[in-house]
């Protein structure tokens, strides 16, 4: 059976425009059928999991369908489409229900699919949809099913844009706690702390009254970093973490700084903090283990700092490694761009400082 809906997701995947009406014909299908789980009669623990499976298996579909749907610049089949989103949203919360580990998962996955097709029309199932929110932020005994909770609002900041502010508070108090707690598989703060960035972004200046929180959490998620990295040489398990890690700083740290690069003055927070964030990047420089990906998010966050920080040109004259960094960087034709321009950011920064 999985093999089976494996393909099916691998047929739709690869599927033309012009077959867009059969792809959207898919969704009445896999509803009906998806509803028709909901009331299979279970009577021991092997119809559980074959219920549970069979929920997973469609859930996996539809989110494969809408993403193929979602993806086609084509007006009509995106209303169409549309037209299924209360039906869909009305079986994806009774699947939460269930509370299935393997089920959330791709239910999950399937109504970030929607999130992102419908954008801030996705408003409107917010608050029937976010006590599973909730319940999944807290959820450290399944910890996948927490990281796709995370993953979810990362999905959700960036389609309702300031329209997430009102749920902030509470999320901002669980990813707070998550961090914080032992009991929770460590393969889950990397996307916490990415997702500060995503929030940042989405609610800008109304993000100033967390950043103390976020700043104190990132900033002891750099010191584990540069601690792990000098024990990790030989342990590739640890030095595939680390980079993970890093990489959810770094995509913390650039949301927050493009999130408030129009508020000038609540910038200014973040001054005290650039001098810790050009030591970690130099910390990430002198290790030949660093990721690619984790290369060039410190390429973009030391134009970052340089970009939107006033009065921060002494603290990179204290740092010259940034320069052959950059220069090392602008010889891949993938960073060339972003290093000519951090260099560009960076030495501008410094000459006004001087």
């Amino acid at each position: 059976r999985y093999h089976a809906y494996d393909a099916l997701n691998e047929v739709i995947r690869c599927s033309k425009k012009d077959t867009a009406g059969l792809v959207l014909q898919m969704i009445p299908l896999m509803t009906g059928k998806l509803q028709e789980t909901l009331s299979m009669p279970v009577q021991s623990a092997e119809d559980r999991e074959k219920q549970n499976e069979l929920q997973g298996l469609l859930c996996s579909v539809l989110q494969v369908v809408i993403q193929k749907l979602s993806s086609i610049d084509n007006n009509a089949t995106k209303v169409s489409l549309m037209a299924y989103s209360d039906q869909l949203m009305t079986l994806f919360l009774q699947v939460f229900a269930c509370r299935s580990a393997t089920v959330l998962e791709e239910a999950l996955l399937a109504v970030g699919a929607l999130v992102n097709a419908m954008g801030t029309d996705f408003l409107k199932y917010m608050d029937a949809f976010f006590p599973y929110i909730e319940t999944g932020l807290q959820n450290f005994a399944e910890y996948q099913v927490c990281t796709e909770t995370v993953e979810l609002v990362g999905d959700l900041c960036r389609a309702l844009g300031p329209y997430i502010a009102k749920y902030c508070d509470k999320i901002m108090f669980f990813l707070l706690n998550d961090l914080q707690a032992q009991n929770l598989h460590r393969s889950v703060k990397p996307s916490i702390l990415s997702c500060f960035g995503d929030i940042a972004l989405a609610i800008e200046g109304q993000f100033q009254k967390y950043a103390p929180y976020a700043l104190t959490m990132l900033e002891s998620a750099s010191a584990l970093s540069i601690q792990t990295q000098q024990v990790a040489a030989e342990d590739d398990d640890m030095i595939d973490y680390n980079n993970s890690l890093r990489n959810g700083i770094l995509e913390a740290y650039s949301g927050l700084f493009q999130g408030f690069k129009n508020s000038k003055q609540q910038l200014q927070a973040f001054h005290d903090n650039a001098r810790q964030i050009i030591a970690f990047i130099e910390s990430i420089y002198m290790d030949p283990n660093r990721a690619d990906s984790v290369t060039k998010n410190a390429v973009w966050v030391l134009g970052d700092v340089a970009d939107t920080l006033e009065n921060v040109g002494p603290f990179f004259a204290e740092k010259p490694f940034y320069r052959k960094f950059l220069t090392e960087c602008k010889n891949d034709t993938s960073l060339s761009d972003t290093a000519q321009w951090a260099l560009e950011r960076i030495t501008l920064r410094i000459s006004k400082n001087w």
